[in-house]
């Protein structure tokens, strides 16, 4: 009996090593699915979680975000940190640390499946800080023009529907996302998580996937993102420049 010759042997590797490739995509994009489903579920969850913080007496109608003023009655935690140490008090599953050094954990509806940049393991609960929680907070700061990482205040003037609160993203320390420049280091790097799309929570408590196109700078993808948000960021800019033209006249 004839054995197979090199070409043969050649014609069938490449056809096993074609159909190997077309399986890896598809398991691939079959887990990337998985993950974005759960990833939506557990923004809407913490979306779940807002409304109730929103609604309680004491908080008048507010949504969280890191840089937030700090209630000074919770010795161990700094409120102004991350939004989360804000909004995790409303699970069963947060642990408060002992003291003002050590970590709050939460639970894992706070870490997004397809972030990579710490393993948090199989654990039910984890130590928050900016490089396991994978949510960043977005704000207006119409709670308090002074400082433009206060709160959202969630009134009916508002067009909430447009308005981010919570996305994937790295979180910064303080730090909510305002302009294009805090878009750019935030949310932009997140992209990855699930194939060029940001799962987005809007203050409405509506959750969309948003497809982050990778060709469009900055400012297009953060006008797409938060239309409102872009303007008044724009209009900003605009009054920064004229603010520097003028000096430099005065100083001519």
């Amino acid at each position: 009996m004839a054995g197979f010759t090199l070409i043969e042997l050649m014609v069938v590797i490449a056809i096993m090593v074609t159909l190997a490739s077309i399986a890896g995509t598809a398991l691939y994009a079959h887990m990337g699915a998985g993950d974005e489903a759960k990833c939506r579920a557990q923004l809407e969850q913490l979306s779940q979680l807002g409304a109730k913080y929103s609604q309680d007496f004491s908080h008048a109608g507010l949504l969280p975000t890191s840089g937030m003023e700090d209630d000074e009655d919770t010795e161990t935690v700094d409120e102004s940190e991350g939004w989360w140490i804000s909004i995790a008090p409303e699970l069963d599953a947060v642990v408060f640390p002992r003291s003002a050094k050590g970590k709050m954990k939460v639970s894992a509806i706070f870490h997004c499946p397809a972030d990579t940049r710490k393993d948090i393991g199989q654990d039910s609960t984890f130590a928050a800080d900016v490089n396991s929680i994978s949510y960043v907070s977005w704000t207006d700061a119409t709670e308090d023009p002074d400082n433009p990482n206060s709160c959202i205040r969630v009134t009916a003037k508002q067009r909430l529907d447009s308005l981010p609160w919570l996305s994937d993203g790295n979180p910064v320390k303080g730090e909510s996302v305002t302009d294009v420049a805090s878009f750019r280091r935030m949310v932009m790097p997140a992209a990855e998580r699930h194939n060029g799309k940001i799962m987005v929570a809007y203050a409405s408590g509506v959750v969309k996937a948003v497809e982050l196109d990778e060709e469009a700078d900055a400012a297009k993808a953060f006008r797409k993102f938060a239309p409102d948000l872009a303007a008044k960021d724009k209009k900003k800019c605009k009054k920064k420049g004229k603010k520097r033209r003028s000096r430099s006249v005065d100083d001519e």
